[in-house]
């Protein structure tokens, strides 16, 4: 008579695939609302922390649910080993996060080091953790060439421009709007002389000195940073120096290095195209 042995299902394995299923599918959910501003910046932070917690809960049951299959045979280890996969897959963004806080423990902002004298100094001066201050930009170009590369750098970074000064524009108190002269009677525009394509109201004179204003924001969460650019010409040379800083978080785990790292290279980049340089493969 052949004999067979019952084999028990390892319960946990349903557990652990029960939990691990809720953490992905709130993590995204959560993102989500809080795009369209149905959640604030505390309801997200509880969101994910409810998904990680649920995660590495799941994790852990996958785990036991492995060693009761391995010992006892038991039913389940496909199950087991899936919600084991994807906790660690849902566990790398926090783990992520963990080592940046590491690297970053504190600071909400990142800012060149002034490149150019008292009268062109950067737009803030340098705070926070040796890590928030990087080196600025000079270049042998025009103020209006940097200006236009910064430009073309913001506009591949998806960083949004809000208003521009430079050295040309007139104080925001004053009545004189650059017309020189007095006209007793205004003059009849041409409905047909209208300019059919908008103007770029961005498309500055060549001056000497540019201040730019601008949004960036995370991916992702899409968390926004004020960021300042000042461009400086000083003889033969241009400088750039910049300033981002986080609107809401007290923490930026180096968004805003990241934004300025990436607005420098963008810049060097525009700059050898501007000038015809091929960067060799």
């Amino acid at each position: 008579m052949a004999g067979h042995y019952i084999r028990t299902r390892a319960r946990t394995a349903g557990w652990a695939w029960s939990f691990v299923a809720f953490a992905v599918a709130l993590i995204p959910v959560g993102i989500v609302l809080f795009r369209l501003r149905l959640l604030n910046l505390q309801d997200l932070s509880w969101t994910l922390l409810l998904a990680g917690g649920l995660a590495a809960l799941g994790l852990l049951l996958a785990l036991a649910s492995i060693v009761k299959v391995w010992r006892r045979g038991a039913i389940g280890g496909g199950r087991a080993v899936s919600a084991l996969v994807i906790a660690a897959l849902a566990l790398l963004p926090f783990a992520g996060a963990a080592f940046l806080y590491r690297q970053f423990p504190e600071g909400a902002s990142a800012e060149t080091a002034g490149l150019v004298d008292a009268a062109l100094a950067p737009v803030a001066t340098a705070s926070g953790s040796p890590e928030s201050v990087l080196a600025g930009r000079d270049y042998q170009a025009t103020a209006s060439m940097v200006y236009e590369a910064a430009r073309t750098a913001l506009e591949q970074e998806g960083i949004e421009i809000t208003d521009v000064q430079s050295s040309l524009t007139p104080p925001r108190d004053s009545e004189d709007l650059g017309v020189s002269g007095t006209v007793a009677v205004p003059i009849p525009t041409l409905r047909g002389s209208i300019a059919a394509e908008p103007q770029d109201r961005f498309a500055l004179k060549d001056a000497r000195e540019y201040t730019i204003q601008a949004v960036a924001y995370a991916p992702i969460f899409a968390f926004p940073s004020d960021v300042t650019i000042r461009i400086a010409e000083e003889g033969a040379q241009t400088f750039i120096d910049m300033r981002s800083a986080s609107r809401d978080l007290d923490r930026d785990l180096g968004q805003n290095r990241r934004i300025i790292v990436a607005f420098l290279n963008g810049v060097d980049e525009a700059m050898r195209a501007a000038e015809g340089i091929v960067q060799e493969e």
